[in-house]
């Protein structure tokens, strides 16, 4: 899903959990969008790590190339393949946050709502572009991955 939408249905939600719930303060919501959002940072530390550039820019057009010639694939054949491995993309992370809010403090129960947020966004983005569900849990994707093609895209000279 393209960050446009990530911002966009994270800025409503948290709008709306701090019109209707009172004990969402403009903190909490704060907390929920950026976490909605931000999530995405390890796609660019995978751009990082894969294209050894730092370009914000250059990694948002890469991956919206990468997407675009992955649409290019037959749906039914996409769910056979593999995408990488995205760190912060997993239940695991909502544990987390939600256990550091029960010891901590409650402002971490509104990261885990906007890390939860993006991760249904995602699933359902996923199911409606490849017919199957990733992203659920790192553990279970990185197993799950091992079983499936990679994706090899050409740009140019570089494949992916």
């Amino acid at each position: 899903m393209l960050p446009k939408f990530h911002i966009l249905i994270g800025l409503l939600f948290s709008i709306g959990c701090y019109t209707i719930f009172s004990f969402v303060s403009l903190i909490g919501a704060g907390l929920i969008f950026l976490s909605s959002v931000l999530i995405d940072f390890d796609h660019y530390i995978y751009y990082i790590f894969k294209k050894k550039s730092f370009s914000l820019k250059k990694a948002y057009n890469w991956f919206k190339k990468k997407g675009k010639q992955f649409s290019k694939i037959p749906k039914n054949k996409r769910k056979s393949y593999a995408l990488n491995l995205s760190f912060f993309h997993g239940l695991e992370w909502v544990f987390i946050f939600s256990l550091f809010g029960k010891l901590f403090n409650n402002y971490f129960y509104f990261i885990a709502i906007g890390i939860f947020l993006h991760l249904v966004l995602d699933w359902i983005h996923s199911y409606h572009t490849m017919g199957r569900f990733f992203k659920i849990s790192i553990i279970f994707d990185y197993f799950n991955n091992k079983n499936l093609k990679k994706i090899q895209l050409n740009f140019g000279r570089n494949k992916v």
